[in-house]
């Protein structure tokens, strides 16, 4: 009895040590991790959204900061054009004043010489009254259009310092947003590569919202600009045009310099970023001041698929050769015009550009 009673006292125990070896049943022990995991992948999403979000926004004041660079630019050197032009006439008009002084001299003009010699320059001489009134019974048409010459010449230099310090003052804006956005697409592929590893039904959430937006800006931009006959708004079965991590905006439209308009996508990657063929066809490499190092893959679905400011071709690409859908074509740079690492991506078709945004949103 004396043992029952010690093996009844010690039962409980018994119970209490077999409990906190035992295993407990997965519904009572994740009740509270299910939970703060369904958090973590909301968490997850919502960072993802948010990091696209921020990536737009860099690149929408990236393209508008481009844009005011692009447009200064080109009135800077309409600007230089004016001046030179000016320059030349009054080089021109220089020597018939020159001739007038000599002419009013012998003319009995004495207080003119006088005025001749104390004058600092020959503009100096030619706006001074005293020019003016002895040459006044003459041909003074040469020196109003001399005065009006220089006085334009004076509007336009200080115009054209005007605009080359904002162009300074824009590319330290641009600098910024350019530091800015490599820091924002680095934390953007760190957040992408944690969701893909540890937020699986958060990746595919966030996966599937992106292609929904993507269809509706690429249904905008094909309603907005239109395709080219026979060509569907977005190119089917073609590959992206860039093997990595790539951020890019609908910038089909956008201003350019000259009344000009962006004819292309700009789509924002890591220097040295391989640039592979869309279709199989025959390669065009090119160089141009604006474009930099350019290729032009002739597709054999009848597109022409054009790619700008490339740092380098892979080697033993050159005109003429064939590439294979996929094959490395470039590599993303900063070559021609272009103010950060990037590819100036064109689709033509019988001769006409057409946007490759609805395109490049699928396949990328």
């Amino acid at each position: 009895m004396k043992n029952l009673i010690t093996y009844r006292a010690l039962l409980p125990l018994l119970l209490l040590g077999l409990l906190a070896v035992a295993p407990i049943p997965a519904s009572a022990q994740t009740s509270g991790d299910v939970s703060r995991a369904k958090e973590a992948e909301e968490q997850a999403y919502l960072e993802l959204l948010a990091a696209d979000a921020k990536l737009i926004e860099g690149l929408e004041e990236l393209e508008r900061i481009q844009g005011k660079i692009y447009n200064l630019n080109w009135r800077m050197d309409r600007l230089e054009e004016a001046l030179t032009e000016y320059g030349d006439n009054v080089d021109s008009l220089n020597e018939r004043a020159r001739l007038l002084v000599f002419e009013a001299y012998t003319a009995g003009g004495r207080n003119l010489v006088t005025t001749a010699f104390s004058a600092n320059n020959i503009q100096d001489l030619i706006t001074s009254q005293a020019l003016f009134d002895e040459a006044s019974t003459r041909n003074s048409s040469q020196l109003d259009q001399l005065a009006a010459v220089n006085r334009q010449m004076d509007r336009l230099t200080e115009e054209l310092t005007e605009k080359e310090a904002e162009v300074q003052v824009l590319k330290v804006q641009q600098d910024a947003v350019n530091a800015q956005l490599v820091d924002d697409r680095e934390h953007a592929d760190e957040l992408h590569a944690r969701a893909q590893k540890n937020y699986s039904a958060a990746f595919a959430r966030y996966e599937a919202e992106k292609r929904r937006l993507a269809a509706v800006a690429a249904a905008k931009a094909a309603a907005r600009t239109g395709g080219a006959a026979g060509v569907p708004a977005a190119t089917n079965g073609v590959n992206c045009p860039i093997a990595g991590s790539n951020y890019f905006i609908d910038t089909w439209g956008y201003p350019r310099s000259g009344g000009r308009t962006h004819k292309g996508t700009d789509m924002i990657a890591a220097r040295g970023t391989k640039l592979v063929a869309m279709r199989s066809g025959t390669v065009r490499l090119n160089s141009h001041p604006l474009g930099g190092r350019q290729v032009y893959v002739f597709g054999d679905d009848g597109i022409t698929y054009y790619y700008a400011h490339l740092s380098s071709y892979p080697s033993g690409l050159s005109t003429g050769s064939r590439v294979g859908q996929g094959d490395v074509v470039g590599f993303v740079g900063s070559s021609g015009n272009a103010t950060t690492n990037v590819l100036h991506l064109g689709m033509i078709v019988g001769g006409r550009y057409v946007n490759p945004y609805p395109t490049v949103r699928r396949a990328c």
